[in-house]
């Protein structure tokens, strides 16, 4: 048997071509000397990557964002550039499943407090190395928690951090040494420090690792997120003599996730993992690109959107020229547009049922479009 599958065919009309054409008549633009084809597929693409998307929702962007999961992971990034505004219904193995955007609420139902702080080694009057075991087990890693080396900083770091791990000894009064890891299983000391020449910028971050002489060097002290073993731990300082070194880490009982949080640009699970399930959610897509073709023979992902690539490139060119009438002449036809490209839409939208706080109560269901709509209702 072949599997049967969906491909579009698109008409000769419209194309590229007739939208640089349609653009170099709104602007007044007849050949190269004044702009390039290339630079106005550059404006098109612009305006639909990056204008279209936030004036509309067109039912066409709808779509599932599907990602799987891995055992002892709770953690996932967003792919942000893709996709926008994630919303219910969402599944796990293909059972209905609660989406918050709000950490009071995920949290407040999904117990998260740390174990610790745990002495799990004292000092001996070096700088290491230090072992031991956390009492708990399948600790929680860190996610974006590494900041990279003094040399080569992470420029996305603390973006999305989440420290679920922490090791902390007392030196002396006012002098605290804190070691993290860096979701690899590496143990890393993180710096912060205030860059005299960037004190605009706050603080800034880099991170060692350190062999039992505190110098840095390829990474040696590691945690096991399983068992919870701590070995090779070395510090930049020596640690005096029967000083604890705790630990505060989130242990965590492995099992099918119940909920998402969708907070920090990535989606949190509880509970966490025990293997591979498959997570899917309501999100709109964000164009795929002006055409769906190199040369000026590819066509629109939807056709009736033509001129509106072609309306909105005009606009760009004419904010460019600093021609405010231009620019007002152009708002007022993008505005018709808009109201005809979105029919379809308001036409799909006003078959449906008007949602009110009592429409659960029908469905059995939290979501306002669950299986089991209308079951036992009037």
């Amino acid at each position: 048997m072949t599997l049967q599958t969906f491909t579009p065919t698109f008409p000769q009309f419209p194309t590229l071509s007739n939208a640089i054409a349609k653009a170099r008549k709104l602007t007044g633009s007849t050949n190269s000397f004044q702009i390039t084809d290339e630079q106005i597929v550059q404006y098109m693409n612009s305006f639909y990557s990056y204008d279209l998307p936030a004036k509309f929702r067109s039912l066409k962007l709808k779509d599932f964002y599907t990602f799987t999961t891995v055992q002892g992971q709770a953690v996932y990034p967003f792919n942000s550039e893709i996709y926008t505004t994630v919303e219910m219904p969402c599944y796990i193995n293909n059972r209905e499943t609660k989406l918050y955007n709000d950490p009071w609420n995920f949290y407040g139902v999904n117990f998260n407090w740390q174990n610790g702080p745990e002495t799990f080694a004292t000092g001996t009057g070096a700088v290491g190395p230090y072992n031991g075991f956390t009492i708990a087990q399948n600790l929680l890693p860190s996610v974006n928690n590494d900041p990279g080396p003094q040399s080569n900083p992470s420029l996305y770091f603390p973006q999305s951090r989440v420290q679920n791990i922490l090791i902390a000894v007392n030196i002396d009064y006012l002098n605290t040494i804190c070691v993290t890891d860096d979701g690899q299983g590496n143990l890393i000391e993180i710096f912060q420090t205030n860059n005299t020449a960037q004190t605009q910028f706050g603080w800034n971050y880099y991170r060692n690792y350190y062999d039992t002489s505190g110098v840095s060097l390829t990474p040696v002290g590691t945690i096991n997120y399983q068992t919870g073993e701590i070995s090779n731990l070395s510090f930049s300082q020596v640690v005096p003599q029967g000083t604890p070194i705790n630990i505060s880490y989130n242990p965590k009982v492995l099992q099918m996730p119940l909920a998402i949080l969708f907070f920090q640009n990535q989606f949190t699970l509880a509970p966490v993992p025990d293997q591979g399930y498959t997570v899917q959610l309501t999100a709109y897509r964000s164009p795929i690109k002006a055409i769906l073709a190199e040369d000026q023979t590819g066509n629109p992902e939807l056709s009736e959107w033509w001129e509106i690539l072609a309306v909105g490139a005009a606009k760009k060119i004419f904010e460019d020229r600093l021609d405010s009438d231009g620019v007002i002449f152009i708002d007022k036809m993008l505005k018709e547009r808009y109201d005809i490209i979105e029919t379809r839409t308001y036409a799909q939208i006003g078959s449906r049922q008007i949602y009110t706080i009592y429409t659960d109560q029908v469905t059995y269901n939290y979501s306002q479009n669950g299986f089991g709509a209308n079951i036992g209702g009037p």
